[in-house]
């Protein structure tokens, strides 16, 4: 039985954050061994997703006169809560180990730990649905996400052991905010928590026990309590610089100064398309939203490739993009539904 690395961290944002991606490095140059790790974000943290603007997820203001700490994850999603209430979860493990490289694959592949895990814990009803959320009866209990860097990948997600419906509103942007009066209701069908499903809170310990078991079942390996080890230490001392930088938080993906902005649920997630047109050609184009993209950094070069585009020559335009990288994908959303998107907002 081979040895994996356990990890526990009940750390800053910063500090959860930075080793995500160190660790992720780490896997896939050898560095680092596999590794799980379960977290708990200290103090609590709201975290947006790679592609999002945090000025149109959070309330900033809000958030920082309730003490939470704001940071941006290097996985695609959508804003989330991070705390005591939700454990974070995370899986590193070297492509080579995984049967294929396909995404949605590796989702398939992965997705059984959690999955067993929701099931030691009690929550027999836990089943994936695609493209990556934990549900439970048709209402979402956690959701995952995958990144992959230098043939290293991280999957990752949370355990919704609870949730405060009236504070998420309170310091997130939600669409549902258009129907306040019915939002505490709404969310309630479509969301679900452990104390909900087992008419009791568990402790981070029980999820800590869940998640080892879990991967020992599911893996076939033996978890051995561990530390970051040094080139992990070294490597974090200059990562976590970003993830402490105004920059990276609140300047990256700002989509502010545009002349349209087209806000779309598509099946990839929510999209907002913010525009400038001149005569015809788009002088430049942001796309933000919950999205996931492999590379992370994939919708920044989709913007480069459409700038001085003419808005007729979109659909050509991504057609040789997708043909110059047949392995790069928009999780959900293939790129000429993206051009007709992008077409029909400068049109509109």
């Amino acid at each position: 039985m081979n040895a994996w690395r356990f990890l526990f961290h009940k750390a800053s944002d910063d500090f959860l954050l930075a080793t995500e991606e160190v660790l992720t490095k780490g896997v896939g140059t050898g560095k680092s061994p596999p590794t799980l790790r379960v977290n708990v974000f200290n103090p609590p943290s709201l975290l947006i997703g790679f592609n999002q603007d945090v000025y149109e997820e959070i309330k900033v203001d809000v958030a920082k006169s309730l003490k939470f700490s704001i940071n941006r994850r290097p996985t695609g999603g959508g804003a989330i809560i991070m705390n005591e209430d939700t454990p974070g979860w995370e899986i590193w493990i070297p492509k080579s180990l995984l049967k294929s490289a396909d995404i949605t694959s590796m989702y398939e592949e992965l997705i059984r730990i959690p999955v067993k895990a929701f099931h030691n814990l009690g929550v027999k009803g836990a089943a994936f649905r695609p493209k990556n959320d934990i549900e439970v009866g048709g209402r979402k209990i956690s959701g995952t996400g995958i990144y992959v860097d230098h043939d290293g990948v991280l999957f990752c997600g949370t355990v919704l052991l609870d949730l405060d419906v009236e504070l998420m509103l309170k310091v997130l942007k939600l669409p549902i905010e258009k129907i306040s009066d019915k939002a505490i209701k709404s969310f309630e069908e479509r969301i679900t928590t452990v104390k909900r499903e087992l008419g009791y809170k568990p402790t981070v310990d029980e999820v800590v026990k869940v998640f080892k078991k879990a991967a020992t079942e599911i893996l076939n390996v033996e978890l051995v309590d561990g530390e970051l080890n040094e080139w992990e230490l070294q490597e974090l001392e200059k990562v976590i610089r970003k993830y402490r930088s105004d920059e990276w938080v609140y300047e990256f993906r700002r989509g502010s100064g545009y002349s349209k902005v087209c806000t779309l649920k598509t099946p990839a997630g929510l999209m907002r398309i913010h525009v400038k047109v001149f005569e015809g050609v788009i002088e430049s184009v942001m796309i933000t939203g919950d999205f996931f993209t492999y590379p992370n950094t994939l919708i920044n070069d989709v913007e480069a490739r459409l700038k001085w585009v003419p808005i007729d020559d979109v659909v050509k335009a991504l057609d040789e993009f997708t043909a110059e990288r047949p392995n790069h994908m928009i999780h959900g959303l293939t790129f000429k539904e993206l051009a007709n998107h992008i077409v029909n907002c400068c049109k509109s």
